[in-house]
């Protein structure tokens, strides 16, 4: 087995970008969900609400990240003072963010037709989720929904794809590593695995929602698939899965073409 594809998505629910290969931190790929939209309340913005998130794009390099609206684009610098705070809310998580400046937000705001300010990860925010059931605590974590990193299977997308009558690109799964050669559903069953010098391990299902259902090119959704499709072969007590998230153990890189390694 090996890895096909690698993802990072800098603005958590906005279109992602392809990469060789990324950094894991405790906190997830370097790049990944360092920023976020909130509302007036402080909020998080995502595709559930706002579909059209999924036409903004973004291109993150070490300098600065690149955003794209439509024609407009403009860059913003990694260098942030993170003087200028906000308190965000992420699911139940409760925590502080530095605002970028006001400019990048208004034009965010036009472009999606909604009040909105765009947030960053800083070095004084803190977000820990339970790593399991058990109650202990995984490591820190970014904008991410739960867990640090994404795995999905190209052989699960694949059968899915067979059930459905007009197939959908990986895209719409939004993962951050893409696995090739395991058999479908495979991954479901790993309880901790090797890529690169990488451990990840405390694997927990992805539990899916309608924007799956979004086409992340256009950001239009045109019926019930694949989420009807899926729910009616892959629900589980706490809903409808289709990939895996996890907690890195190590840093390391990860790059296209590395080994998976099933170590349990």
């Amino acid at each position: 087995m090996k890895v096909q594809e690698l993802h990072i998505y800098p603005i958590k629910s906005a279109r992602g970008q392809k990469v060789k290969n990324f950094e894991m931190t405790e906190q997830g790929p370097v790049g990944d969900r360092q920023w976020m939209l909130i509302d007036d309340k402080g909020s998080f913005l995502s595709q559930r609400g706002f579909p059209k998130m999924a036409t903004i794009e973004t291109f993150y390099e070490p300098e600065a990240l690149t955003v794209g609206l439509g024609k407009m684009f403009f860059k913003i610098s990694t260098k942030n003072n993170f003087q200028r705070k906000a308190t965000v809310q992420v699911w139940n998580d409760s925590f502080e963010a530095a605002l970028e400046p006001d400019l990048y937000s208004q034009g965010i705001a036009q472009y999606l037709g909604t009040s909105c300010r765009l947030v960053r990860y800083a070095p004084y925010s803190q977000r820990r989720v339970r790593s399991n059931d058990e109650g202990n605590w995984s490591p820190e974590v970014r904008f991410a929904d739960g867990r640090p990193l994404l795995l999905t299977s190209q052989k699960s997308l694949e059968d899915l794809n067979s059930r459905l009558s007009v197939p959908v690109p990986m895209n719409r799964f939004r993962p951050n590593i893409v696995v090739d050669g395991a058999k479908a559903y495979e991954e479901d069953q790993w309880k901790k695995i090797k890529i690169g010098s990488v451990i990840l391990s405390q694997p927990k299902a992805s539990i899916r929602c309608v924007i799956i259902n979004i086409d992340q090119t256009t950001g239009e959704s045109r019926g019930p698939d694949p989420l009807k499709t899926l729910a009616s072969y892959r629900r589980i007590e706490r809903g409808v899965s289709f990939g895996v998230l996890w907690i890195p153990e190590n840093t390391g890189i990860i790059s296209e073409n590395d080994a998976v390694e099933v170590l349990e």
